[in-house]
């Protein structure tokens, strides 16, 4: 009987041992194993644990410096369930927000606030001869994201000092706001300007995942051929240097609920 008790010893040390390491995993242990997962950037000298750490450099994939960051993620992981509250901060700008996952495909965001340099934003999908310049501040109250569709949403972005470097020189369009909403699973967007700046914009999208629909006019308030150029790339320009933004595809919802 002694060599049952001794395993079973040795079972209930192992589970406790299991558990202590859980508990208090490092970062620097759990977080590389995590990392494919974090698409597009990369952690670097990292301290505390897996649930309350820090990453004193994030990096892009392609070498931007981005800054720092620190986390609290819930233990309950284990089971699924994801709780994180982020916070990043540096060279690039900043980021808070708040992320719940209770199901594979869905996610919650609430709380999400960011000033971030335009630039950092810049994906492998932009354009190579584009570069976006200027200051992109965020509040989002709101996102539930299921299979990265927002199913509900809130959100208004404003893009300060807005600017684009091309081939021909930096060409400045001003401030514009983005305001988002999504009910339903139809999302709906406006883009604007502020009125006073080089580009007069006015855009409204309607979309799910069945189709979308695109209606706007871009224009120049004086004479700017290189902002003609910039414009011209979303449809060709009117006698009066305007483009008229009117595309859309599949089961378009309207622009109107």
């Amino acid at each position: 009987m002694k060599w049952l008790r001794r395993i079973a010893l040795g079972v209930v040390l192992l589970l406790l041992a299991g558990g202590l390491f859980y508990w208090f995993l490092p970062a620097g242990v759990a977080v590389p194993l995590f990392a494919s997962r974090a698409k597009g950037v990369v952690l670097d000298d990292l301290s505390g644990t897996l649930w309350d750490g820090r990453a004193g450099r994030v990096t892009a994939r392609d070498g931007r410096e981005l800054g720092q960051a620190s986390w609290h993620l819930g233990r309950d992981a284990i089971l699924g369930r994801i709780h994180l509250q982020l916070h990043m901060d540096g060279r690039a700008g900043r980021f808070d927000g708040h992320l719940e996952r209770t199901e594979p495909d869905t996610v919650h965001w609430t709380g999400v606030d960011f000033r971030l340099d335009a630039a950092a934003l810049a994906g492998p999908a932009s354009p190579q001869d584009l570069a976006p310049l200027g200051v992109l501040e965020g509040h989002i109250p709101r996102a539930d994201l299921q299979g990265n569709w927002p199913l509900a949403l809130e959100a208004v972005v404003r893009w300060h000092a807005a600017a684009v470097r091309t081939p021909e020189g930096v060409v400045a369009l001003g401030d514009l706001a983005l305001k988002a909403a999504s009910t339903g699973g139809v999302l709906r967007a406006t883009l604007a300007d502020d009125g006073h700046g080089p580009l007069a914009a006015n855009a409204a999208l309607a979309a799910s995942p069945l189709g979308w629909r695109l209606d706007g006019r871009l224009a120049p308030r004086a004479p700017d051929t290189a902002l003609s150029h910039l414009i011209a790339r979303f449809g060709p320009l009117g006698r009066d240097g305007a483009v008229n933004l009117q595309r859309k595809a599949g089961l378009a919802p309207a622009n109107t609920p």
